[in-house]
């Protein structure tokens, strides 16, 4: 039998924070004016190296700079990666009703208001999935929003240790905080039939909210992820193994390569019709390497991520992997490049290429390092090479 696995060297409760500011002194010295002025930007940044053991089992040691879990951060779309773990969860939970993620569903809309309002579209979860990942679509969220309802998807994250986690509003059309605490119906179709129907939910009071009062929490129903949370939600769909079993999403392993899949994908890929190539190109929801522009990277290597961008706030979770280099990592990191007053929504210019060119610049210089870092074993990767050919 295997030896005990111990997934990881220290935790993310109490990362090495000394490493990372000297890496940048020493070998980013460019991006020292970012961390000069760390509290203006609202900077943090969480880096984990990866090793493996004797049976390719990942070993973990994490680094922070200015990680701090109690200040609220604008999350924007990247709420989407746990919604879509939690999605999959639910689908789960369905099959024995005829359901899959390749079911078609749509909204019934309900009496008035914004809920009355719902897109017509006929989207799978693997549609949703797709368009989100790739994308950041923001009309297929409110469909997964209906599906696990805001409520149980928050009560679901805080009940899996991911205390920062809050869904407040939906993300592709307003609506107001009472229509927010509410989810859709919802009707899932097989050949033009419904098959299976979830009946429309609504919460009479709102559940508390873990940065209330916050001086930077603008919306009283915020949306909000933390980034020690989102990093942690990220390795766990990586690496379930190397999380706590309460930390895990209860998926099969179709769902996780699925996800994985999604989170790896550029839109030159994925084909989708509806988004113009030009705007939409393979870096634009990359930001660390590619800096959310058209800079080349190389085919063997894959960015892992999703993003998060809206007043001010930029922010990325991602693993990086090349498979030709053995390198992998995981780093995640948010800033915010406006002009703010506490309590006040973010306005004016944002300098969000100041931003970018921040995130492309520390990819780019962890990566350099990670191609020269000794390790004690060349990892196998072969499990997260897919056929990204097919829909």
């Amino acid at each position: 039998m295997p030896q005990i696995y111990r997934p990881q060297v220290n935790t993310l409760a109490a990362p090495d924070t000394l490493w990372l500011k000297n890496f940048i002194l020493t070998k980013a010295p460019h991006l020292l004016p970012y961390l000069q002025a760390a509290e203006t930007y609202h900077l943090q940044i969480i880096y984990t190296q990866v090793n493996r053991d004797a049976y390719n089992r990942p070993i973990l040691k994490h680094y922070a700079f200015r990680l701090d879990t109690n200040e609220y951060f604008y999350p924007a779309s990247l709420v989407k990666l746990p919604l879509a773990a939690l999605a999959l969860e639910r689908i789960e939970r369905l099959r024995g009703q005829g359901v899959t993620v390749r079911t078609p569903f749509i909204l019934e809309p309900l009496a008035k208001g914004c809920l009355q309002e719902v897109p017509r579209t006929a989207y799978s979860v693997v549609d949703c999935l797709r368009r989100q990942m790739v994308y950041s679509d923001n009309t297929t969220f409110d469909y997964l929003y209906a599906l696990v309802g805001p409520g149980q998807a928050t009560q679901a994250l805080w009940r899996k240790g991911y205390h920062s986690a809050y869904f407040g509003h939906r993300l592709g059309r307003s609506c107001s905080p009472e229509e927010n605490r509410c989810a859709e119906g919802i009707a899932f179709q097989h050949e033009g039939r419904v098959i299976y129907r979830l009946p429309p939910s609504c919460t009479s009071q709102p559940l508390p909210h873990p940065y209330a009062n916050h001086p930077y929490l603008f919306l009283s129903d915020g949306n909000a992820l933390n980034l020690k949370d989102a990093h942690t939600i990220l390795i766990s769909l990586i690496f379930p193994q190397a999380v706590r079993p309460a930390e895990r999403f209860q998926l099969s392993s179709d769902a996780y390569h699925l996800l994985r899949r999604y989170l790896s994908m550029y839109p030159s890929e994925a084909r989708e019709p509806d988004y113009d190539p030009r705007e939409y190109h393979d870096g634009v929801r990359k930001y660390f390497l590619a800096g959310g522009d058209t800079t080349f990277i190389p085919p063997r290597i894959r960015i892992f991520n999703k993003v998060g961008l809206a007043y001010g706030y930029l922010s990325d979770v991602a693993y990086i992997v090349d498979f030709e280099l053995g390198v992998e990592f995981f780093l995640s990191a948010v800033l915010y490049v406006g002009r703010r007053k506490p309590n006040y929504p973010p306005t004016g210019t944002y300098a969000w290429k100041e931003g970018l060119y921040f995130f492309r610049e520390l990819g780019w210089a962890l990566y350099r390092y990670e191609t020269t870092r000794p390790r004690p074993r060349f990892p196998d990767l072969s499990a997260l090479r897919y056929d990204y050919r097919r829909p």
